[in-house]
């Protein structure tokens, strides 16, 4: 423990010290501790369990090479309960990678090394390379390859065999008003093709005030339809109004753990609409209806917001059950630079395979004061009523240096 604190404030120095020399650095310096209740369900007794989070991000660029730049995001985790964690959940690396913008009259971007990248990928993480080039102001192409990030973004690289992935994309704007892109992903497993996606999206403002957005992409591999989203939205001064239409593969394949659940794809139809009262309040209500194989399911949602929250509440009904549920997430100012705000979530879920319901009840109750322009300093307090716990109950405290 005094090590790392050691190890921190000396990281805080060198940083501060950098920033007067040739080497340009920003980014954040956090310390999290997390206090809960573990209940062991064999005997039904619980141990409290106390970690550690260790976070650091930050971007380092050369002032005489202002478009290169080093980024790092990491996380270090200590159970001060002395209990020993594997590698692979003590240390993530969630982005360790060199990147420049850009490059020969902002024709090229580039990035190396591990880096979010694409929906498609799990989590979103490339441990590779991403080149993006402009030919013209309206083209762009990307190229990228590498394999999938490691699932919990563990300091380790996959076998290219087992994980890799690459793709590319067209994209040309402002064409009769219109964003148009082709996109291509195949992903492998054990040498073998699971995924050969290729598709278009377009997204058209033709027509004043008026937006349209259409995905369609087809899996060769599989031969079906991976994706069809179109989305349609009207914007007035007051008054917006969202359309939508979903249907989806799941996005789980071979090697996945989540190949235990039973899934299947799914059909979501969905209206947004959106009033603005005044300059403080928005009133928010949608309409949601989703086909599964077990059925067809409505929900319906009416929310108020204001700068500093909102305050909803969920009606699902249909073949998948019916039950009523409430959402409050709030803030206040109570002095300058301390913000103190209260979180309710009280829903019900569903369970996979057995198609039941059991009722929630989520508490959050929030403190964030910013000391100084770098310091900044968070508490919270989370409570849990479920059908495991009868009362779980947690405190997170954050300490975090941003420059």
């Amino acid at each position: 423990m005094k090590k790392t604190m050691l190890f921190l404030c000396s990281l805080i120095f060198l940083v501060q010290y950098a920033g007067g020399q040739n080497i340009e650095t920003n980014g954040r310096i956090g310390n999290s501790i997390y206090v809960f209740e573990n209940q062991n369900s064999a005997t039904n007794k619980s141990n409290t369990v106390t970690r550690l989070y260790q976070t650091l991000r930050f971007t380092t660029k050369f002032k005489s090479l202002s478009n290169l730049k080093v980024n790092l995001s990491g996380r270090v985790l200590s159970e001060l309960n002395g209990e020993d964690l594997a590698d692979e959940y003590r240390y993530r690396a969630y982005r360790l990678s060199l990147s420049g913008n850009s490059l020969f009259n902002n024709q090229l971007d580039f990035e190396l090394g591990r880096q979010f990248l694409h929906p498609g990928l799990v989590l979103g993480g490339l441990d590779g390379l991403n080149l993006v080039y402009r030919p013209s102001a309206k083209m762009a192409i990307q190229i990228y390859g590498g394999v999938e990030s490691h699932l919990l973004k563990a300091v380790n690289i996959y076998n290219a065999e087992d994980a890799l992935v690459y793709g590319g994309t067209l994209r040309y704007n402002k064409f009769f008003n219109t964003n148009a892109q082709l996109v291509y992903l195949q992903k492998q497993s054990s040498n073998e093709a699971i995924w050969q996606i290729a598709g278009l999206n377009l997204a058209n403002y033709s027509v004043k005030n008026l937006s349209f957005i259409l995905q369609a992409h087809y899996d060769f591999v599989n031969s079906r339809l991976h994706r069809l989203y179109a989305s349609s939205t009207y914007r007035l001064k007051k008054l917006s109004a969202n359309i939508y239409y979903k249907q989806q593969q799941p996005q789980i394949y071979g090697n996945s753990y989540f190949q235990i659940f039973k899934v299947s794809d799914y059909q979501l139809l969905g209206l947004n609409l959106a009033y603005r009262l005044n300059k403080r309040f928005t009133l928010n209500g949608s309409m949601q209806g989703v086909q599964l194989e077990e059925g067809f399911g409505n929900r319906y949602m009416l929310s108020m917001e204001d700068p500093n929250g909102s305050l909803g509440f969920i009606y699902e009904t249909g073949d998948l059950g019916e039950q009523l549920g409430l959402m409050l997430d709030y803030g206040y100012e109570v002095l300058p630079d301390l913000i103190a705000s209260f979180s309710i979530d009280y829903s019900r879920y569903r369970f996979e395979e057995v198609y039941e319901f059991d009722k929630q009840l989520a508490n959050a109750l929030r403190l964030d004061y910013r000391f100084t322009k770098n310091w900044r300093f968070d508490l919270e307090y989370q409570w849990l009523n479920n059908r495991i716990m009868d009362s779980d109950q947690r405190i997170l405290n954050h300490i975090q240096f941003i420059w």
